[in-house]
């Protein structure tokens, strides 16, 4: 007994406070729909351990993933509050709710400490202004997305997500001129950004544009063909 105790013990000395702590378990069909990012970051958790969904992880996989988690600032966290947005989504009332500011909480917490240039940081920060847009702040959900078109210039993720909220907010023109302030360099190899000019393009009455940057687009390999039929409904054919 006093063996056992010792190694857990040192064991709750090795774990990041986090990880002991947290008590999200999502439901099968939940789980199912996180990408594999996710299901890793998850696995390094005691939650994980206790939810019967990894029956088979082995010691050496849960260092792995414990390693994975942290150097996403701790990621558990994160997929937790995108879990916690989609219930939102799917609520109302009180219930809608406490599940956006728990989905908030839980996204802040690895958005305060994941590196800036950590892959996963842009989706985490446009995450993380939708729960505030989904709130109704959108001066906090503007403020993110602006915050992060700073920190990342050359990621069309940052372009396309605060042109997204602004023409939802009302606002095409200011749309599409965040758009064309993308570098050349994201503009020759983003096949989203390009979708995203020849659609807002077209909404503003620029065919001749849209049709060079769809042309792009399909190019690059974009797979939603939305942009491709509706100039093709004007007459405009894009191979």
């Amino acid at each position: 007994m006093m063996k056992k105790s010792a190694f857990l013990y040192t064991a709750a000395l090795i774990l990041p406070t986090s990880v002991l702590g947290f008590d999200f378990t999502p439901t099968q069909a939940e789980f199912n729909a996180w990408d594999q990012r996710c299901k890793l970051a998850y696995s390094a958790t005691g939650a994980a351990r206790k939810s019967g969904l990894y029956p088979n992880q082995s010691k050496a996989e849960g260092s792995k993933a414990l390693a994975f988690a942290e150097s996403a600032g701790g990621a558990w966290h994160y997929c937790a509050g995108v879990v916690y947005l989609k219930r939102a989504e799917a609520s109302s009332g009180n219930l809608r709710e406490a599940s956006l500011k728990r989905a908030l909480s839980e996204i802040q917490f690895t958005a305060r400490n994941i590196n800036k240039d950590h892959s996963w940081y842009p989706e985490i920060y446009i995450d993380m202004a939708k729960v505030h847009f989904e709130m109704g702040d959108k001066k906090a959900g503007f403020e993110t997305l602006r915050g992060l078109l700073k920190t990342h210039k050359n990621n069309s993720l940052s372009y396309t997500a605060l042109a997204y909220y602004l023409k939802r907010n009302g606002d095409a023109k200011a749309a599409l001129k965040v758009l064309k302030q993308a570098p050349d360099s994201l503009q020759a190899e983003s096949a989203e950004l390009n979708y995203f000019l020849g659609w807002y393009s077209l909404d503003a009455g620029q065919t001749d544009d849209a049709v060079q940057y769809a042309t792009r687009a399909y190019q690059l390999g974009y797979p939603v063909p939305g942009l491709r039929n509706k100039l093709q409904a004007q007459g405009r054919i894009i191979p």
